[in-house]
């Protein structure tokens, strides 16, 4: 059990290393993204920081989200923080 334990701390590490921009036209019709920057280690700035690389010259945020994933674990729980980010190019 303890393997998988570790297989599984493993995935999440690796499955939210990097952060995926879904393109969409935003309410003012212009670029907008989301974002789910999620998992262990992971905080908000992430999305933050990978909004100013998708929009240079700026960005509004459309939604932001944020909460607790809980993950039965081992006879327990173990929460991850869950970031979820929209942003419209300027």
């Amino acid at each position: 059990m303890k393997k998988i334990w570790i297989i599984f701390i493993g995935l999440m590490f690796v499955g939210c290393a990097s952060i995926t921009p879904h393109q969409f036209k935003g309410p003012n019709a212009r670029t907008a993204y989301s974002m789910r920057c999620s998992g262990l280690g992971r905080t908000l700035n992430k999305c933050y920081i990978k909004a100013g690389e998708l929009c240079p010259e700026g960005y509004n945020i459309i939604s932001l989200t944020s909460g607790v994933v809980a993950v039965p674990a081992n006879g327990g729980v173990l929460a991850a923080p869950r970031h979820d980010m929209a942003i419209e190019c300027k």
